[in-house]
């Protein structure tokens, strides 16, 4: 008898940002789900309204709850064809993910217990994470306000008030390196050989005329495949 496995890929677009791009992105997202058995589930209404809008990814505690696998993928990444199901790649006792980099970078991860207690200074790029039902624990909403994650931020060249953007526009990858800290997840890359990585292509959306001339290059590339 065949086991069904309940997975599901969250993808946040709030008020339709930048639909061109995701005009590209999106049909790339939506094949990769078709073709490994995820169901779609698109947050586009706010949940956290007094938190950045990214932190509106913390809704995958609740939308996936029950699920052996969720996924979250940026709306501005490119999915290509070739891509192999996460399932086979992610352990389950695994958190993963594409990118990460040191969390004391942004944030004074010597002042809460858990990242000293943790010791690896891992900081989380939520552009695309896969977690099991074992690590479900990583979507937890912290119980943080805005104000006391914004008071642990590093300073940078950005006023502190100015908490949509600048150091604010993190708040999602604090909170689940956050968690990871907390609950001393085993972690892994989605991408572990070299070769994969041209799989996922992060086209991001700072300049917005850059992003629509990488994203329609590459998909002329892999059509040419």
């Amino acid at each position: 008898m065949k086991n069904f496995m309940k997975k599901i890929l969250h993808v946040l677009n709030i008020n339709d940002f930048f639909p061109e791009l995701f005009e590209l992105t999106y049909p790339t997202i939506k094949a990769y789900a078709d073709r490994t058995g995820f169901e779609i589930n698109l947050i586009t209404k706010r949940k956290f309204p007094d938190y950045p809008i990214n932190y509106e990814k913390m809704q995958v505690y609740e939308d996936g709850e029950g699920a052996d696998y969720n996924l979250l993928c940026d709306a501005d990444m490119l999915i290509h064809p070739h891509f192999p199901d996460v399932q086979s790649i992610v352990k389950p006792e695994n958190v993963a993910f594409n990118d990460n980099y040191n969390i004391s970078h942004k944030y004074y991860a010597d002042r809460i217990k858990y990242f000293v207690r943790d010791g690896r200074d891992v900081g989380i790029a939520t552009n695309f994470v896969v977690t099991s039902s074992l690590t479900h624990d990583l979507w937890e909403p912290l119980p943080l306000t805005q104000k006391e994650i914004a008071s642990l931020a590093i300073p940078n060249d950005r006023e502190p008030d100015e908490w949509n953007r600048g150091w604010g526009h993190y708040a999602d990858e604090f909170a689940l390196s956050f968690n990871l800290a907390k609950y001393g997840m085993k972690y892994q890359g989605i991408c572990p050989e070299d070769w994969q990585r041209p799989f996922l292509i992060h086209v991001g959306t700072g300049d917005k005329p850059k992003s629509l001339r990488i994203a329609r290059q590459t998909l002329e590339e892999w059509s040419r495949l």
